[in-house]
């Protein structure tokens, strides 16, 4: 069963055009790592199914129902489209502890006392934030403010997470502990729509990846067909320069560690 469906979707920053008629469908439980250059529109697309960008043509579904046709003039809020999203940056309240971070979804639903503790807490205990509840977040680490970012879009019980590189801020050594995490959220059947440039992740993890550039998607299918043997050129030189990037890091790292 459809999870999520965008159709023809198209949308400008004035005359600049952003998303030039994508279309793709998740399915329930299935994990799309959405892959492609700078400005290809992976995070407007994102947005826009979030509620947080207004396309100027197309239809978007969550499950059934329809939160945004702009033919029909249905724009259902961000609020009321029951979608996990995490950012880059971890957008969390600096004035509030971990738990209350953790919380807040529940409270603007009017959930709260024993039965919103309690899911707080369970929610805490999976991501390994248990000990840390009482915290701010200027005193976790960039690995731990992500997994309190994820702890509170998963409060809401989400059709969708999407994730919007959610490692790209994070130390390298840190990138791993947030990966597992959304490793085994794909592994509890959680229906995810993924931008990154982890191309390891998208492998082990991903059901499907869909590559995008300038707006449109260019290709998608099984992880080990487009990663290792994609059909269209745009997508081989993608991976190309991503790969070389990677090598190039990784002697950096030998090298510097050397020097220690």
């Amino acid at each position: 069963m459809s999870e999520l469906t965008v159709e023809n979707l198209h949308l400008a920053y004035g005359d600049n055009p952003i998303l030039k008629g994508v279309t793709m469908t998740l399915n329930r439980g299935e994990v799309v790592a959405l892959l492609g250059p700078s400005g290809s529109g992976k995070t407007t697309l994102l947005r826009a199914v979030a509620g947080l960008e207004l396309p100027h043509e197309g239809t978007i579904r969550i499950g059934d129902k329809v939160v945004f046709d702009r033919a029909r003039r249905i724009d259902v809020p961000a609020e009321a489209r029951n979608l996990g999203l995490v950012f880059q940056s971890y957008a969390l309240w600096p004035h509030k502890t971990v738990f209350d971070n953790v919380a807040y979804g529940l409270k603007l639903r009017g959930i709260g006392g024993a039965e919103g503790k309690s899911r707080v807490k369970a929610a805490l205990e999976q991501l390994s934030l248990g000990h840390l509840e009482k915290r701010f977040p200027h005193q976790l680490s960039g690995g731990q403010q992500q997994r309190t970012a994820i702890a509170r879009a998963l409060m809401i019980d989400p059709h969708v997470m999407l994730f919007d590189e959610v490692t790209s801020a994070l130390d390298p050594e840190l990138v791993g502990e947030v990966l597992i995490v959304m490793r085994d959220l794909a592994r509890d059947g959680m229906t995810m729509l993924v931008v990154t440039h982890e191309m390891q992740f998208a492998r082990e993890v991903g059901d499907r990846v869909v590559f995008m550039d300038e707006g449109r998607i260019v290709e998608q299918g099984v992880p080990s067909d487009i990663l290792n043997q994609p059909r269209e050129e745009r997508t081989r030189r993608f991976l190309a320069r991503s790969l070389q990037l990677a090598h190039s890091l990784d002697e950096l790292a030998t090298e510097r560690g050397g020097e220690g």
